[in-house]
């Protein structure tokens, strides 16, 4: 257990390590496209059919045979035939030959021999003829079969999770069902005598930082599992945390972890005998949270103060999530310029940091530092974002460029 502050390990190393000795056992499942949003292709997703996949019209006009009018100019227009009109549902066997021509809607189906649309306001009609007087490319206007998507086209990678176009292209191919990755099952589990989820009696305090957490699982992909509040002992806490992960596949403990005697949570962890555990961890705040893998299955403990838990979910939760859940790529982000001047706490200045940030301006690219105690929810509530600063950075200039990075639930509902 770590008690100086040289003895932290750092934030890479901890996750590496612990990340080495999980057993990840993804189970994959056929999920109805119309309820895939947001889960995780666990293959790659391949189109079952060109489209379009015939060609169709881009333009209303008329489909031509280019050669046709190859030496049509505007002194001397060239005449073709109309045979027919086809509109954008229509399933034709329409046929044109040279010097004939049918009037032909956005979308429509292309008869058969015509390889170029003319734009209707570039043509004159009279009677049952239309008029040209130029020489289009060969072409133009025309959407040939396959031009949006070829068959067996990778439309989703494996690991990328479906968005709401992504559900629609799959309807719109006629896909019925997409295989997904199973949603990893993540507990949560208090620690603090003094919790209650009821109206708290003296000495007692609401249980108000589980939800938080409970919630931001469940948007990123997973299903909560709330294992409730444990009092602060080490055996009750180890018990309940064996029955957390003979239910679950990640176990999130909150509070009750510390690097001095009242470590509850370490100590509760140490007796299941750990693959591999971690305690004090070389961030700023939250250097007391500890992660660990047990009989391959990840506990991460973070914190009672609510940055601190923040920070741990953020630098070890969700890229734990990822992992579990067959995810591929991290938090979206976005860049922005520092409103004001930031600088780390002298005393752990070598840590990684956490700097919460609220975007600003009509584009988000000015990030305003929150900074309060470590126990503030001011802080989250006040902020949009996080920059992750790394531990050779001290201190951020007013103007400069940084990564804000964000996440579902936290960053917008």
């Amino acid at each position: 257990m770590a008690s100086r502050f040289e003895d932290y390990e750092g934030v890479e190393k901890v996750l590496r390590e612990v990340h080495g000795r999980i057993r990840v056992k993804r189970q994959t499942e056929m999920m109805r496209s119309r309820q895939s949003y947001g889960r995780v292709a666990s293959e790659d997703i391949q189109s079952p059919s060109d489209v379009p996949d015939h060609a169709t019209s881009h333009m209303d006009g008329f489909a031509v045979l280019s050669d046709d009018l190859k030496e049509a100019s505007q002194t001397s227009p060239v005449q073709l035939r109309i045979v027919g009109e086809i509109g954008p549902v229509s399933r034709t066997k329409l046929r044109i030959g040279h010097g004939e021509t049918a009037r032909v809607a956005t979308g429509a189906p292309l008869p058969e021999g015509a390889d170029t649309v003319v734009q209707v306001e570039q043509t004159t009609v009279k009677g049952g003829r239309v008029s040209v007087g130029f020489a289009p490319e060969k072409g133009r206007w025309v959407f040939g079969r396959g031009h949006d998507i070829r068959k067996g086209e990778v439309i989703l990678r494996k690991g990328q999770r479906i968005r709401a176009q992504d559900v629609g292209r799959f309807l719109s191919l006629g896909m019925t069902g997409v295989r997904v990755y199973e949603k990893p099952k993540v507990a949560i589990l208090a620690s603090g005598s003094e919790l209650t989820d009821s109206t708290p009696k003296r000495g007692q305090v609401r249980n108000s930082h589980s939800p938080i957490f409970l919630e931001l699982v469940k948007v990123l992909g997973c299903v909560p599992v709330d294992e409730g509040i444990a009092r602060d002992a080490p055996g009750e806490v180890s018990r309940k945390l064996t029955h957390a992960l003979a239910r679950s596949d990640f176990v999130l403990t909150l509070g009750g972890t510390s690097v001095g005697r009242r470590d509850v949570g370490g100590e509760a962890v140490s007796r299941l005998h750990p693959d591999v555990s971690y305690h004090g961890i070389r961030m700023d705040r939250g250097r007391v949270a500890g992660f660990a893998a047990v009989k391959g299955k990840p506990v991460l403990m973070m914190p009672g103060p609510i940055q601190g838990a923040m920070n741990a979910f953020l630098l070890f939760g969700v890229p734990t999530i990822d992992l579990l859940a067959g995810a591929a790529g991290s938090l979206p982000s976005v860049s922005a310029q520092m409103k004001s001047e930031w600088k780390a706490r002298d005393r752990f200045s070598g840590f990684t940091k956490v700097l919460y940030v609220r975007l600003q301006g009509e584009r988000w690219d000015v990030a305003e530092p929150v900074v309060r105690d470590t126990e503030s929810m001011s802080v989250l509530t006040k902020s949009n974002g996080f920059v992750v600063v790394p531990e050779d950075v001290t201190e951020i200039q007013a103007g400069e460029n940084v990564e804000v990075r964000l996440m579902p639930g936290f960053s917008f509902a």
